[in-house]
């Protein structure tokens, strides 16, 4: 370290003083067309200008206020997340609302937290004001603080010990969790990740596309980089979801040393980026290609490595890690420089808690991907769930984890806090936290081959099962005393989910059923069950107390014991594309090209997509919605912000717009030709 540091605000103080004209941060823009880039001086400025806004709203009491951030990704919500913790506020990550979810996720956040500060810049604001009571919240505007004169960052006290965020998990029909985390929390673990990866102030260079608003995004993307004093290029999700080729390109074009996402976007890529653009991508750069937040496919990943070795990318650049918010970020990661390990073990005694690894593969055998090496500032230690002691070596357990990196835990939750932090471990004087989060070492690495928990995790992104269970009630009101249950399991190294609803005997229409259900569940979530289960009622068992048990219910999938009156199921295979013409100037000609692309990307039949039925209907995702707005962008130059896929949601209503925005593209060039 440079100096002595409580927090990253010294950092940044001490590197404004030293370094005032180094980038410290280049920012792309929403349409991948320009680039801002920010040095330490101009960025602490920044920073301070919004720490004094702050501080002129501030309670005078003995408690630490908290500061919801709903800004997009960018300049601001860095400079507003760095002006929390110069302020010694709380900061709290949102999303700028889009949908109903989101909408719901923030309003229990400001009730969660009582009268916070939101801060906002003016586009936002008239979204966030029909939905939040003004006088709950104390409001902070960017714009509003651009006159205020800048201290330098030396002018505020900071303590390591003082909360400087709260992660709130997703989560609409439970109380979310909000995991707090310290100053000291992050240096600590700030300092793990330089170590592990090899970070150098002079040699690393980062470009990330993740979101600011989860633990990845923010500890790996916006503090490692101020942590360690190397530059960062930050991308909008967006672009990265309309087009893999540019977070590629993007790392090419930076030279950067580091960068990673969790395992759909190597999927996407390998998917997506077509062989007559590798010849344009310089991978040689890269050092550290990290993929965690949810299982790693082995498949996949050496799918990945395959195709863009021509590009100069190098297998031991490839980092499996393994953390979760309450680690703060890290806890495990391949070691930096050596190739990544997988084990090829026996599948069914694995279903039993035994490890065996096999020399050849067989039918009944899987291969895991090692998640390195664990941290030497943490212990992780594997434990019998049910009897809370350590179990042997090749046996699973569940993850219990001690160190300087872990959260203190959940805001006003002193419930949950003592289920899962804080827990005694016969043979050591440390208490431990449980993750919920099943593993095993092999030769000194940890390998994770499931979850206690029953969070599903799909494209790096947690559901609860409540909320997609809940759902389900209102998507079929009708189905009076009959029970859901909303489980994952994994299929060639993928989270499939899967719903099971009973229905009584008389219920026939299960097509239509399963075209609502994931109608409902992509429209509100983003994502659609793989398998949708009809079954007689009372299949699913509750507990003496009420609760469902899900687990007995995937275990019975597993064993094919459920009795089952449909299996609904998405098509795995793709519909060949069909060649249709797009004449950007007719609004019935966009709408069938529109039509072609959601039959090729769903595997649904033309003639059952209908123009006027929103795209939900036919399980059109979110991922698979922003590959349509790519297709577009490239083949006519129109570009849609992804914000026009809540509002115009049918074929009918996009091409509309479409048509709408390319004409006022073509006036503005007839303008500029006079």
């Amino acid at each position: 370290m440079q100096c002595e540091a409580s927090s990253l605000i010294d950092l940044l103080a001490f590197d404004a003083r030293n370094k005032p004209s180094q980038e410290v941060f280049r920012f792309v823009s929403d349409n991948g067309e320009s680039e801002a880039s920010y040095d330490y001086q101009t960025l602490s400025q920044e920073i301070s200008r919004i720490a004094i806004g702050l501080q002129a709203l501030i309670k005078t009491s003995h408690n630490q206020d908290q500061a919801l951030i709903v800004l997009p990704q960018g300049v601001q919500f860095v400079t507003a997340f760095y002006g929390c913790m110069a302020a010694n506020v709380i900061a709290v990550p949102s999303f700028p609302p889009k949908s109903q979810l989101q909408i719901e996720r923030l309003q229990f956040a400001i009730t969660d937290l009582g009268n916070p500060i939101v801060i906002t810049n003016r586009d936002i604001l008239p979204k966030l004001q029909e939905h939040i009571a003004l006088d709950s919240v104390r409001w902070l505007l960017i714009e509003d603080l651009a006159s205020v004169i800048a201290q330098p960052l030396s002018d505020f006290r900071t303590h390591e010990h003082s909360i400087a965020l709260l992660q709130y998990s997703s989560g609409t029909t439970g109380k979310p969790k909000g995991v707090i985390i310290t100053n000291q929390n992050i240096m600590e673990n700030s300092e793990l990740i330089r170590q592990s990866f090899g970070h150098k102030e002079d040699h690393t260079r980062m470009m990330l596309w993740l979101p600011p608003h989860h633990d990845m995004g923010l500890v790996g993307g916006v503090m490692q980089g101020v942590y360690t004093g190397y530059p960062t290029l930050l991308m909008p999700t967006d672009l990265f979801l309309r087009s893999q080729y540019r977070w590629l390109k993007a790392v090419s074009d930076y030279r950067a040393t580091t960068t990673g996402a969790p395992n759909f976007a190597y999927e996407l890529a390998v998917k997506n980026i077509r062989e007559s653009r590798l010849a344009e991508l310089d991978l040689s750069s890269l050092e550290n290609l990290f993929c965690g937040a949810e299982p790693i496919n082995s498949h996949s990943i050496n799918q990945f490595l395959d195709k863009f070795a021509p590009c100069g990318l190098k297998p031991e650049a490839f980092l499996p890690c393994y953390g979760m918010a309450e680690a703060t970020l890290m806890v495990s990661g391949k070691p930096h420089g050596q190739q990544y390990k997988q084990l090829c073990i026996d599948e069914p005694l694995l279903k039993h808690g035994m490890v065996k690894p096999l020399n050849t593969p067989n039918a009944h055998s899987l291969w895991l991907v090692s998640s390195g090496v664990v941290h030497s500032s943490l212990q992780a230690r594997i434990v019998n769930p049910e009897t809370g002691t350590e179990v042997a070596q090749g046996q699973v357990g569940e993850i219990w984890l001690q160190g300087s990196s872990i959260s203190p835990g959940y805001w006003q939750d002193a419930e949950r806090t003592a289920i899962n932090f804080g827990l005694p471990l016969a043979g050591y004087e440390e208490t431990f936290h449980r993750t919920g989060d099943l593993g095993f070492y092999h030769q000194d690495e940890l390998f994770i081959t499931g979850r206690l928990k029953e969070v599903v995790i799909i494209r790096g992104a947690n559901f609860y099962p409540q909320d997609l269970e809940y759902e389900t009630t209102l998507a079929f009101p009708e189905l009076n005393n009959c029970r859901s249950a909303a489980f994952s399991v994994p299929k060639e190294g993928k989270e499939q989910l899967i719903m099971a609803i009973e229905v009584p005997r008389n219920v026939t229409e299960f097509n239509q059923y399963a075209k609502i259900l994931n109608g409902r569940l992509v429209e509100r979530f983003g994502i659609r069950a793989d398998i949708i289960l009809f079954l007689p009622r009372k299949t699913i068992k509750i507990t003496s107390s009420g609760k469902l048990q899900r687990v007995a219910i995937k275990k019975a999938y597993e064993e094919q014991q459920l009795p089952v009156y449909f299996q609904y199921q998405l098509q795995g295979e793709q519909i060949a594309p069909r060649e249709v013409s797009l004449d950007i100037s007719n609004q019935d000609s966009v709408a069938k090209w529109l039509v072609a692309r959601v039959s090729e990307l769903t595997g649904v039949a033309i003639a059952q997509i209908s123009e006027h039925e929103p795209l939900t209907n036919v399980g059109l995702d979110s991922v698979l919605a922003m590959e349509i707005l790519f297709r577009l962008e490239q083949q006519t130059g129109v570009y849609l912000a992804p914000d026009v896929l809540y509002s115009c949601n049918t074929p009918s209503l996009l091409a509309e717009q479409i048509i709408k925005v390319a004409g006022n593209v073509a006036e503005k060039e007839l303008n500029l030709s006079c």
